[in-house]
């Protein structure tokens, strides 16, 4: 009786912990924003982004997920122009060479670089051949930064309004891609390959790393670093010690810092500062939002210029 009674209360146990065990790690939510949709007519503002490596329990790159679209991020940053007047349509990819992939960990399937290279090539082809075509916006966190970085380096015909790092960081770079990389190698030509992404460059007579140098074709770059010093977290939470940072600023090709900013976030760790509530977030929102008021003086000048014609 006792043995009946136990395995009766211990049934229903078992099965919610299977349940458990095959929930997803991750639940995937997307953009509020419009999704990329390269079939219609053209946005005047769209945003790629790439998110970046994800954290234990889970598995990188297998288990990797858009979770800058998926918490938010992304509609914050493209809340500033669509405030400014601007239609926005955005993007979003999970760190990985492959062009999908899931696992049993992620909510739905996810896009890599593989697809972020291709949709970014159809823009290049499409809309961006236009009269007036839309400002193209790179959005990346971690690892996903060191990804844009070499998007915008290998598409230096193609230009970038505007750059926004969130900790750039090459930890686990060759461990993590090198196999997806090199399955993809064919594809890509003759231009540098992603696995050289996170190699040394001689910039103005000194060595950078290549995810550190905002290629000539971006117009301007918003870099944000994390905490190096123990603080305590604000409201996107964290850590009070941080685990890993970016130290070195983004430079240009010839050493400068033109057309680059740079804000090191004193409360939240690297994972905090991809929140939108977080510091990091409101000082992008905040030097977005003038740069879009400037896009918007530049396009007034455009309107007069034509009807001067």
């Amino acid at each position: 009786m006792f043995l009946r009674l136990n395995a009766r209360l211990l049934a229903p146990l078992l099965c919610a912990l299977a349940l458990v065990g095959c929930a997803p790690l991750y639940v995937v939510h997307p953009a509020r924003t419009p999704a990329l949709n390269l079939n219609g007519p053209p946005p005047d503002i769209v945003i790629f982004s790439m998110s970046g490596r994800c954290a234990p329990p889970c598995l990188a790159p297998r288990d990797n997920w858009d979770y800058l679209g998926s918490r938010g991020t992304l509609d914050r940053l493209a809340d500033v122009f669509t405030a400014a007047g601007y239609r926005a349509q955005v993007s979003g990819y999970a760190s990985n060479a492959a062009a999908t992939f899931s696992s049993e960990y992620i909510g739905g399937p996810q896009r890599g670089y593989e697809a972020l290279h291709s949709d970014f090539a159809r823009v290049a082809a499409t809309w961006m051949k236009l009269a007036r075509p839309p400002r193209l916006v790179l959005l990346g966190h971690s690892q996903g930064s060191v990804w844009l970085h070499h998007l915008s380096r290998v598409n230096p015909e193609v230009p970038v309004a505007l750059q926004v790092d969130l900790d750039g960081i090459c930890v686990a770079w060759k461990s993590d891609f090198g196999a997806g990389i090199r399955a993809l190698e064919g594809k890509y030509g003759s231009e540098p390959s992603p696995l050289h992404a996170c190699d040394a460059f001689s910039v103005a007579g000194r060595t950078v790393g290549v995810k550190d140098i905002v290629w000539p074709n971006v117009a301007r770059g918003l870099e944000v670093q994390s905490k190096r010093l123990p603080a305590r977290p604000g409201l996107s939470g964290g850590w009070p010690v941080n685990y890993l940072f970016e130290l070195t600023p983004n430079v240009r090709l010839d050493g400068s810092r033109g057309g680059i900013e740079r804000f090191v976030s004193s409360r939240e760790d690297h994972s905090a500062i991809s929140y939108p509530n977080s510091d990091a977030l409101a000082w992008v929102a905040g030097r977005a939002a003038a740069i879009a008021r400037e896009w918007r003086v530049e396009d007034a000048r455009q309107d007069r210029t034509k009807l001067g014609r």
